[in-house]
């Protein structure tokens, strides 16, 4: 959803480009994810938003974790960018990913397995789940982000 200073433009109805903060969490060799469904793939996507206009990418990206997921994190690790092209409902998309990772404690691992998603600025089909890293790196979207 679009909110005020996103980076985020639809430069035409089949055409998109923004530039997203996205988040890598880790605990005892798992990634958490959310599992999706794009037809008949399976796709597993990892939480972030958008960057908004004058943010940085680590400021984004921590605003998107309390946002999302209740959580406040201090020490993020810069990862690396990626661009991706992809097509998403018919729309041709260009994202810029701006890509953090953090390690958490076996409490909020605990924590964000049972998430209560209404709480937080989330669909409410969103689950999120603990995934061995191996199994992650063949599903994740984009790409390129089992490289980060």
């Amino acid at each position: 959803m679009q909110e005020d200073r996103d980076i985020r433009y639809l430069l035409n109805p089949h055409e998109r480009f923004d530039i997203r903060a996205v988040l890598i969490l880790t605990h005892a060799g798992q990634v958490l994810v959310t599992p999706r469904k794009s037809g008949d793939k399976e796709m597993t996507i990892v939480p972030g938003g958008a960057v908004k206009f004058g943010e940085t990418g680590e400021d984004a990206a921590k605003r998107e974790a309390k946002e999302k997921l209740g959580l406040s994190l201090n020490k993020l690790t810069s990862t690396g960018i990626v661009e991706a092209f992809f097509t998403l409902n018919g729309i041709r998309c260009h994202q810029i990913l701006l890509v953090y990772q953090a390690e958490v404690s076996t409490n909020t691992a605990a924590i964000l397995a049972d998430l209560k998603v209404e709480q937080f600025d989330l669909p409410t089909n969103t689950h999120f789940a603990w995934q061995a890293k191996a199994a992650v790196s063949a599903s994740i979207r984009p790409l390129r982000l089992d490289n980060a």
